[in-house]
């Protein structure tokens, strides 16, 4: 054999050699086919016995919840559910929620982590391998945002099959070889993956739900005649993804530092309300930008002992915010829970509004002190699109609430409304801020969004489970679900699950188009549970239009609907997870704490139309009746205490007036107000506010009570501690989204002579903002009730603005305190 026919021979047994051992490692892939539904539905995968007790996920990848899920809620072959906690968690800012949940509150459960992962696949495939014996299925999703998109509606059939979720960007061989060790057979698919043996790769969420539809009953039905589908998830996956923000080199942000004086309305400081002590700012949003996220900060650097003892605060005015202060943020404090500094933070988005200038107005409200240092600091950042969550992640939670449930989730990133390009009405292109709050021209657009891409699709898919032709039996789904409901869960902000405007007499979008404050007509999620509503109306309102149903004769709502809300994904999971086990969180209770419930009414909430002083002021143009005692809130207290008393269901406690604010006055506090100026020292009410911040009715006319009132230091006023020890809470009061106060007229119109004080600010109100700040000190605001330790209690709270959520950060409301 000649030199060179050797060498040729030991390349050729190289190459053998090489080639056997790619043949050895090659990934053992099933030959794709194209798989059907029902090929599915006789799956039930095979876990260990030694399962987490509850399971916790970080938030910075929303496909870590979607992984988890399967792990946390589960059912075997005859339906059984296995169902543990599910928290996400922030690792750096944790929430205080999830941290009361797993630490306290649902603490019998050994929380496991999984929240030091690089990627959801490296989690995905960890889980898979250490939790499932086998599984002769799997559910695939692509790492990206169609996956997610897809994921999101996809993931509830994981939990019934009791299959993993594999994330990934490609089946490669670490997926296969996982899958091969596990035995699956056959893969669901959310979006372009190839897929693994047998697949069906879902195109839509629409054949997500329709193979939910047909499965589901075919899952639950054998071991349980009764079960019918009856819950539904209204999500949008829209919320995971932050619109890109467009660098721009050449901007900086508007920062000023300032002082600011004290405009307090006590006799003292009357001469500086008069003449103003206020302060303002403007900036402006540069040209090229054509969707703007405003980001404004305000550090109120006041001594924090006066914001604490007080509630002393900053108020800011004018087209960017609206009317709010720094009690509507939750303030800077530390470990102990102590104030370091008073803020406010406000973020919102514009369209089409580059060189426009915007003028922030800034008033004090101090009780003593003359002035305060404070920082602001405005940032415009340019996004790629307007479709910026206020509440990010929350759809990531969804999937675990339906699963749970034995429902389906209809998410959609279609759901989402905001202002942008090309939107127009009659005949004119709308620009400015992209959230109906603040630009209420905006709610004929929202109402028709609502009804055709949100509405009508949620009545499609009630009729399909019912098999209703919605084409023609609309009456017919109308009757079926007043008569058999369905829960319909809302989860996220109203910017990604939008609300609808029913008509309000303060503002008229055609005619009036008032924003902020009580206006912007009446937003609502209550359309998500009525099947027949009258049509929206695109034209201006005829003088006598009202709000119907189709079928009824008065506005039904035939579904039970509520929304899951909170500052973040971590409070909705804390609150899901308390609700879920809540039977775990009462035996973590004080039994007091079970038992008792509060009944709490403000000063502001009787109105009387008194003859003289009502003519009187509609000529100066207040035409609502004015705020005067009647007792009928004393009757309503004594008949709600009645029906708890005799059904043995609480122990009552009541507070009114003066009595249900958070905290009050001690007697240093007021002679600290008295001796702050000689004016205050002659004309300030000291005795008179003291005695009328701890009046409730004419029960509290007797002499233990003057005593308690005037001989001890103590200020008498518990709110904050009844809240807090009680299970059920019922408030009546004045109130505005950031702030919740009780004593309201009967405090702020005290400060001076009483004549005067009274006069201005109950009967004559001609001149504006005429009244003191002695409301504030024990007010429920953002900035205090964030920092209170609430029970897993149900709040119900009556109040004007308190519900209103709509267009705002989460942090700026404090509807939220009971998550």
């Amino acid at each position: 054999m000649k030199k060179n026919d050797k060498l040729i021979v030991v390349f050729g047994v190289i190459i053998l050699i090489i080639a056997s051992l790619g043949i050895y490692y090659w990934d053992e892939k099933v030959e794709a086919e194209t798989a059907v539904n029902i090929d599915f539905f006789d799956v039930t995968g095979s876990m260990i016995e030694d399962l987490p007790d509850a399971v916790l996920v970080s938030n910075k990848c929303p496909f870590d919840a979607l992984v988890a899920t399967p792990l946390a809620v589960n059912y075997d072959e005859q339906g059984e559910q296995r169902v543990v906690p599910l928290y996400i968690e922030n690792e750096s800012e944790p929430s205080t929620a999830v941290e009361r949940a797993y630490k306290e509150q649902i603490a019998q459960r050994k929380v496991i982590r999984f929240d030091n992962y690089d990627s959801p696949k490296d989690l995905s495939l960890y889980i898979a391998e250490k939790y499932w014996d086998e599984s002769k299925a799997a559910l695939l999703i692509e790492y990206n945002r169609t996956g997610y998109y897809l994921g999101v509606s996809a993931v509830p059939l994981a939990s019934y099959l009791r299959i993993p979720v594999i994330v990934t960007d490609s089946v490669d061989f670490e997926v296969t070889e996982v899958l091969n060790n596990l035995g699956v057979e056959k893969t669901l698919v959310c979006g372009n993956l190839s897929g693994f043996g047998k697949s069906l790769k879902f195109e839509s969420g629409d054949e997500i739900v329709d193979m939910m539809i047909d499965f589901l009953p075919e899952k639950f039905k054998p071991t349980d005649i009764d079960y019918e589908i009856d819950y539904i998830t209204i999500a949008n996956p829209m919320d995971a993804f932050t619109p890109t923000i467009i660098e721009d080199p050449e901007y900086e942000p508007y920062y000023a530092k300032d002082k600011i004086g004290s405009g307090n309305l006590f006799p003292s400081g009357v001469f500086k309300f008069i003449t103003g002590g206020s302060k303002s700012h403007t900036f402006k949003i540069p040209e090229e930008y054509k969707y703007a996220l405003v980001k404004l900060e305000l550090i109120n650097h006041l001594d924090p002992e006066n914001v604490e003892r007080f509630g002393d605060n900053i108020m800011l005015t004018g087209k960017l915010t609206g009317y709010c202060r720094t009690l509507a943020s939750p303030a800077n404090r530390d470990s102990n829970g102590n104030i370091i500094n008073d803020r406010f933070y406000f973020e919102t988005v514009f369209y089409d509004m580059g060189g426009e200038e915007f003028t922030i107005s800034l008033t004090s409200t101090f009780h003593t002190e003359d002035s305060a240092d404070y920082e602001i600091i405005v940032t415009v950042e340019n996004l790629e699109n307007p479709y910026y969550p206020f509440m990010p992640q929350m759809s990531s939670i969804a999937p675990y609430l339906s699963s749970y449930h034995k429902g389906i989730v209809f998410a959609n990133p279609d759901f989402a409304f905001v202002l942008e390009e090309g939107m127009t009405l009659n005949g004119k292109e709308l620009t400015g801020d992209t959230q109906v709050m603040y630009n209420p021209q905006l709610i004929p657009l929202i109402n028709q969004h609502v009804y055709e891409k949100i509405h009508m699709p949620i009545n499609n898919l009630l009729a399909n489970i019912r098999d209703i032709d919605i084409e023609t039996d609309v009456e017919d789904l109308a009757d079926d679900c007043r008569e058999d409901p369905f829960y319909i869960a809302l989860i996220g902000d109203t910017t990604m699950v939008p609300q609808y405007y029913y008509r309000s007499p303060h503002s008229d979008p055609y005619k009036n188009p008032v924003s902020g404050a009580y206006a912007t007509n009446v937003p609502s999620d209550y359309i998500y549970g009525n099947i027949d509503p009258k049509i929206y109306s695109m034209l201006p309102y005829d003088e006598n239009y009202v709000e119907d149903d189709l079928y009824s004769e008065y506005p039904v709502v035939e579904n039970i609907v509520g929304r899951i809300t909170g500052w973040d994904v971590q409070d909705a999971s804390a609150l899901i997870a308390r609700t879920i086990f809540y039977n775990d969180v009462l035996e973590s209770q004080d039994e007091d704490w079970k038992e008792n419930a509060l009944v709490m009414t403000g000063a502001g909430t009787e109105v009387q139309k008194l003859p003289f002083w009502t003519a009187l002021q509609s000529l100066l143009g207040h035409t609502d009746p004015m705020k005067f005692p009647s007792g009928e809130k004393f009757f309503l207290v004594q008949r709600i205490e009645e029906n708890f008393a005799k059904n043995g269901l609480f122990n009552v406690f009541t507070a009114e007036r003066g009595q249900a604010q958070r905290e009050g006055y001690t007697w240093s506090d007021l002679w600290e107000i008295k001796t702050d100026g000689i004016l205050n020292l002659l004309l300030f009410p000291m005795l008179t506010v003291k005695i009328r911040e701890g009046y409730e009715n004419f029960k509290s006319l007797n002499l233990k009570w003057l005593a308690e009132m005037l001989f001890t230091e103590d200020s008498g006023i518990h709110g904050e501690e009844l809240q807090e020890n009680s299970n059920l809470i019922l408030s009546d009061s004045h109130a505005i989204w950031f702030e919740i106060e009780h004593g309201d007229i009967m405090m702020d119109a005290l400060g001076g002579p009483k004549v005067v004080y009274e006069l201005l600010a109950r009967y004559l109100p001609i001149i504006p903002g005429f009244r003191s700040p002695l409301d504030t000190k024990g007010s429920y605001s953002v900035r205090e009730v964030s920092n209170m330790k609430m029970g897993p209690s149900v709040v119900m709270i009556e109040g004007c603005g308190s519900g209103k959520i709509d267009g705002l950060l989460p942090t700026n409301f404090c509807f939220l305190w009971c998550t």
